[in-house]
């Protein structure tokens, strides 16, 4: 899912961000498909449109979120040259100028190492005003990947993604015992409600159950409830 980087959620995030003043940013989740990648490629695209030189980072190699665009199309010469062409994804029609980081296992157990991507951090922040860094799930951490806290403990600050209705309160918890325990910075809880209904729906919902009442009567308290502007305040 794209989120457009205008929407007031992603301004309230940015704000906070230019506040504290954080240059290098590890966001992350607890468990795979929570809204990581479309967070990551909304905030970045947000500091891109305040004028900031800004870094888009996919270390999530088990399922990244930056796709070579030669994977779909042909060039008609080659050259040697490091850049290449990558897209969020075949159907999206936003693509981005960037390469690889990485070359082979060998450099992803180096990465592995606080220091060294500390290093590598350093290195970016040198060419960019902003590092974004869309990483693995936290549950996830293998030697084919450079598992989330190490990230996290790497940057400046860390935003936990958690998704609503799915995401269980034990997972929430060894997320952050997690991140303590590598000192990282968590700045902030995003929330996803993406499958979450709306507290007016769920009323609507069960208002359509009740069968004992008439129709005209359900339709006026349907309309009601629609139109209620309390309910219709995003918690």
């Amino acid at each position: 899912m794209k989120i457009p980087s205008y929407q007031m959620e992603i301004e309230d995030i940015f704000l906070f961000l230019e506040q504290q003043n954080y240059h290098s940013i590890c966001i992350t989740s607890s468990n795979p498909k929570e809204g990581v990648t479309s967070l990551a490629q909304a905030i970045t695209e947000r500091h891109l449109l305040a004028g900031y030189r800004t870094l888009l980072v996919d270390l999530n190699f088990q399922n990244p979120s930056l796709i070579p665009l030669t994977q779909f199309i042909k060039k008609p010469y080659s050259n040697n040259q490091t850049n290449d062409y990558l897209a969020y994804d075949p159907h999206n029609k936003v693509g981005v100028l960037g390469t690889s980081i990485i070359k082979d296992k060998a450099h992803i157990i180096t990465l592995r190492q606080p220091q060294n991507l500390k290093k590598t951090i350093a290195t970016w922040l040198l060419e960019f005003d902003k590092i974004i860094i869309d990483t693995s799930p936290l549950s996830q951490s293998s030697l084919h990947n450079i598992p989330a806290h190490t990230v996290a403990s790497c940057c400046d600050g860390t935003i936990l993604i958690i998704l609503s209705g799915q995401t269980r309160q034990n997972e929430i918890k060894d997320a952050l015992d997690k991140l303590a325990a590598h000192n990282a910075n968590l700045i902030g809880l995003v929330f996803n409600d993406q499958f979450q209904p709306h507290i007016k729906n769920e009323i609507c919902r069960e208002i359509k159950r009740c069968t004992f009442l008439p129709d005209k009567i359900s339709t006026k308290l349907i309309k009601f409830i629609k139109n209620n502007r309390f309910l219709s305040i995003l918690v």
